[in-house]
């Protein structure tokens, strides 16, 4: 009888315990005309990015396509398990490794050392729509024209005191900061809860 009971009352809290749904990663909120992807830190390409956390990338569905402005139309946000109050010295450190990994590992040209990419963010004081930090990035783009390109960046920080993290948002086009695109970003939006 004890060992029925024992069999009934394991069961019972696996069923409780794997029934429990676990929340889908994600700080994004974007209709269809984005694409979506979620990356787990440590990031595989650029594993010398020490945070904790992970990636959520939004695509303009045709940033792949040279011809069309949304070319390299994307924005991610890292989600991370980090305070740590960031600085133009942290970010261009930060975001020179992520390229620099990210174009070595799709770069597909046998005996081609990619060139390293170059980096530069200003503080803002949050002037313009809450954004903290603009920049440039010239970066070899190993996924279309196998040539170095220019992306301009806006960064929002975001920090999460209750829970101890930091959301780090960043918008990329090659086009200029006065180019339409810059409103389709509008389209992609934190979610109400994202510090949960």
């Amino acid at each position: 009888m004890k060992k029925s009971i024992l069999i009934i009352v394991f069961l019972m809290s696996s069923i409780v315990t794997f029934g429990q749904e676990e929340k889908p990663l994600g700080v994004f909120e974007s209709d269809t005309t984005w694409l979506k992807e979620i990356i787990k830190f440590p990031i595989s390409f650029a594993p010398e990015i020490k945070y904790e956390g992970y990636e959520d990338l939004r695509f303009a569905k045709k940033w792949r396509d040279k011809t069309n402005e949304d070319f390299w139309c994307y924005t991610f946000a890292w989600h991370i398990e980090s305070h740590e109050k960031q600085s133009v010295d942290i970010l261009e450190t930060s975001i020179k490794l992520y390229y620099d990994g990210l174009m070595d590992a799709v770069n597909k040209k046998k005996d081609f050392t990619v060139p390293k990419t170059t980096v530069l963010f200003i503080k803002t004081d949050g002037y313009e729509n809450g954004i903290d930090y603009i920049g440039k990035i010239y970066v070899y783009d190993s996924f279309n024209t196998e040539d170095m390109i220019t992306l301009n960046v806006r960064v929002k920080v975001n920090h999460c005191d209750d829970k101890k993290t930091s959301t780090i948002v960043f918008q990329l086009s090659p086009q200029d900061f006065n180019h339409k695109i810059w409103e389709r970003f509008k389209d992609v939006t934190l979610k109400a809860d994202f510090c949960n």
